[in-house]
């Protein structure tokens, strides 16, 4: 029963985070650029295990001889992010672009760099391509780019042209291998390591949805939600035995 206790709380703890997470997508699914989060799960004894290696002994053990082993049910471990991409949007407008791979390097004003897919661009006061945040968008040297009050033709590799095709500058796309960037803000990254610069795949006049796809998010959700409900009525019934047994055990022999 103790058992039953265990598994009960920790599947209505995840139901509970995982809750938030679907609920960011689900406030995120007209966010062009937005990467929806996505729960990887492992067995509970796995979790269980895990939560158990950084305590200090004789609180494991003791868990332990109290709890036993658990394996049974699926529990969320941790979220991952959904890199794949999302519908591309025509919007005929010059500095509004799609990326086919990798990410779009910028710049805020203190000089920290972030990498996103939210190609929604436009010119600030002194011409610099920005982001709709105001955060610079690089070239492939790393510095801004300036930008003549004419329009502008960005090709496929993300070379940049006035005119009749004169060079002007060139966007800075990069690509990074799973695991060396993470999640800050709603369509925006870091990485403590340098991206590989990609060529081709640059789409000028559309944008890149959010790839959460909101039937589907909202489906997940009440899942999770009666999930949730259900091993909180578990645990209330568990609960509930456990105090019978324990106002009852005493009059046993009377």
């Amino acid at each position: 029963m103790i058992k039953g206790l265990y598994s009960a709380f920790s599947a209505m703890e995840s139901a509970w985070q995982y809750q938030d997470v679907l609920a960011n997508n689900i406030a995120n699914a007209t966010t062009a650029g937005y990467k929806r989060e996505v729960a990887a799960q492992q067995s509970f004894s796995d979790v269980l295990l895990s939560q158990q290696s950084g305590l200090v002994a004789p609180l494991p053990a003791r868990i332990q001889s109290v709890v036993g082993q658990i394996g049974t049910g699926k529990f969320v471990a941790e979220f991952a992010t959904d890199f794949a991409n999302g519908a591309f949007q025509q919007t005929g407008q010059e500095l509004d672009f799609a990326l086919e791979g990798g990410f779009f390097a910028v710049e805020n004003e203190a000089g920290e760099l972030f990498y996103t897919r939210d190609g929604r661009f436009g010119r600030d006061a002194n011409g610099d391509l920005v982001t709709n945040h105001g955060h610079y968008v690089l070239n492939d040297q790393g510095g801004h780019i300036n930008l003549p009050a004419e329009q502008v033709t960005v090709l496929a590799d993300g070379t940049i042209t006035v005119g009749d095709g004169q060079f002007l500058d060139r966007l800075q796309v990069v690509d990074f291998t799973g695991g060396v960037i993470a999640r800050s803000g709603e369509a925006y990254f870091t990485s403590t390591e340098p991206g590989t610069p990609i060529d081709g795949g640059v789409r000028q006049g559309y944008i890149e949805m959010s790839n959460s796809v909101l039937v589907e998010e909202m489906t997940t959700l009440i899942a999770v939600q009666r999930a949730y409900q259900a091993n909180q009525t578990v645990l209330a019934r568990l609960d509930g035995t456990l105090e019978q047994a324990a106002g009852q055990i005493g009059t046993f022999g009377v």
